[in-house]
């Protein structure tokens, strides 16, 4: 980065262009001469923001050859480029984000946002000790040491709405405390951030969901008013009283899944707290919550996120039985709640402008999230079966799902939490975990018990996409250890004939719901359907479970 700032520098000084690093370099920096500190970014390190006194756009291309990188225009209008170097880091890139001051460059610093961010040092200057260079009008530094998050002028953040929610996450991810002042304007003007488009209210929450204590960053949004405007669908359950099972309503519920699984994704975190130091954990699931999914979001991110949201269809799905002799007030129930959660879920991060990985990696998860503890009863050790089911259907976030589960199950107990029952239940999850995450045996690759040519001369079937069908339910069942047999095969896949004669949909779901009213098979079959299966293969995939 020195090298390919000292060429910009020369670049500028050529042209007699005044040049200033600006913003979150200059901040991080200063924060770094204090002592490395848990919420400052690598920014001053590997992307930085400079102001310049002339038309970036109209440079753009000599900048590009002189620097060996690629500009990119990302708004002609502000006069913003973007320069990007290739290099040796770990993405194989950095980058400069260079933007026309306006002419004014004490005007610039005065429009920022907040003091600390406030502050510039002279591009030539970079390289010099930072204190000995900084200009900082707005007294920045003094709210770095004072460790301050401060409005840089009044009307600030209003003129930018998108900065009332961008406060509580510099306050959160740098452990400040918001200004007085700065607070009130904040839960004053909360209405405007509904005003704000969706990709930039996205990229800030996800942001402050990848904090190291997202949970206080939500509780705070909640006292400014924030949090109503952001995600009405979690202020919703606040109030709502769940079974005597739980020791929270359903907002403060979220909010202490949240907790759990920002420790939990946390290895320091979780290494100190005698309940989760005891989780089912493997070695390799650092490296695997680190994967990113969709929006620039890892599945440690999203995992938070999902904690934080997965109740939200308990308010609109709450319903009493009558009372009994054991519960006189009756008993309170979420029939459903996991699946009309997935689809507020939906809504909520298409209102965000969240890509279709991110939705749907989500809303699987919240649809799912009640799995992993109704494998068995009681905590006992699930059957193959059921641990092969799991893991086939949830495939795309099994383990992120089992995590869930966990921080799910601990914010319910809360203070109520028994060492005995939690380690009965850590032990069932740690053995779905290790069962499910095996290699699979040989024997499900194998070859399968029937072939093709057996179906068609024992049925009386014609080639075609039906043997096909039939065959991937039978691979199905042999691999989850249903069928062992060929006797046991060609029973299966009579049944399975047989059903065939349920010509549609709604015939097909009209029938199982007499024939078992079970919820889940039924919610299987609607999901199958939804996907766009033919009726068959709903068939195949209700016989082969």
């Amino acid at each position: 980065m020195e090298q390919l700032l000292g060429t910009v520098a020369s670049f500028m000084s050529r042209r007699g262009i005044a040049a200033h690093v600006v913003g979150g370099a200059v901040r991080d920096r200063l924060l770094g001469s204090q002592g490395p500190r848990p919420g400052a970014s690598e920014a001053g390190y590997r992307d930085i923001d400079i102001a310049v006194s002339a038309s970036v756009v109209e440079l753009a291309d000599e900048l590009a050859e002189a620097t060996g990188g690629v500009a990119v225009v990302m708004d002609a209008e502000r006069g913003h480029v973007r320069l990007v170097v290739e290099d040796s880091s770990a993405d194989g890139h950095q980058w400069l984000d260079l933007t026309w001051d306006g002419g004014d460059f004490d005007s610039d610093l005065a429009r920022r946002d907040f003091t600390i961010n406030a502050m510039a040092v002279p591009l030539d200057r970079w390289a010099e000790p930072v204190k000995d260079a900084l200009i900082d009008p707005q007294r920045g530094a003094d709210d770095l040491r004072d460790r301050v998050v401060r409005e840089t002028r009044p009307g600030n953040l209003v003129s930018d709405p998108v900065r009332l929610l961008r406060a509580v996450r510099f306050a959160s991810q740098l452990e400040f405390e918001l200004d007085g002042g700065t607070a009130a304007v904040i839960a004053d003007n909360a209405r405007l951030l509904g005003t704000v488009s969706g990709e930039r209210v996205r990229d800030e929450f996800f942001e402050l969901m990848a904090g190291r204590s997202p949970a206080d960053a939500v509780r705070e949004l909640d006292r400014l008013g924030l949090l109503d405007q952001l995600l009405p669908e979690l202020t919703a359950g606040r109030g709502v009283d769940q079974p005597r099972e739980h020791f929270y309503d359903v907002m403060e519920h979220q909010l202490q899944a949240l907790e759990l699984a920002g420790r939990l994704v946390n290895r320091e975190s979780r290494s100190s707290d005698p309940v989760l130091s005891r989780a089912p954990w493997r070695p390799e699931f650092d490296d695997y919550l680190g994967e990113v999914i969709g929006d620039g979001q890892t599945r440690a991110t999203l995992l938070k996120t999902v904690a934080l949201l997965h109740d939200i269809g308990k308010p609109e799905c709450k319903s009493l039985d009558p009372p009994t002799a054991d519960r006189p007030n009756g008993r309170i129930r979420f029939l459903g709640h996991d699946r009309r959660g997935a689809e507020m879920a939906r809504g909520l991060l298409h209102r965000l402008r969240c890509s279709r990985r991110t939705v749907a990696h989500v809303s699987l998860m919240i649809e799912e999230h009640l799995r992993p503890s109704q494998m068995s009863t009681d905590w006992a050790r699930p059957t193959d079966r059921a641990i092969f089911r799991y893991f086939r259907d949830v495939s795309p976030v099994a383990v992120d799902t089992v995590l869930l589960n966990l921080c799910d199950y601990l914010a319910a107990r809360g203070p109520l939490l028994e060492g005995p029952e939690f380690e009965r239940y850590f032990e069932m999850l740690g053995d779905i975990l290790s069962r499910g995450l095996e290699p699979e045996p040989k024997r499900f690759s194998a070859d399968l018990l029937l072939d093709g040519r057996q179906v068609q001369e024992r049925f009386g079937l014609q080639p075609g996409p039906e043997i096909g069908r039939l065959l991937g339910a039978l691979r199905h069942d042999e691999s989850s250890g249903a069928v062992r047999t060929r006797a046991e095969a060609y029973e299966m896949l009579a049944r399975l004939l047989r059903a065939g004669s349920i010509a549609s949909w709604e015939t097909l779901i009209e029938t199982i719901s007499k024939r078992t009213g079970s919820a889940r098979n039924l919610i299987r079959l609607e999901r199958c359907r939804d996907r766009g299966a033919d009726v068959q293969g709903g068939h195949a995939y209700l016989g082969s479970g």
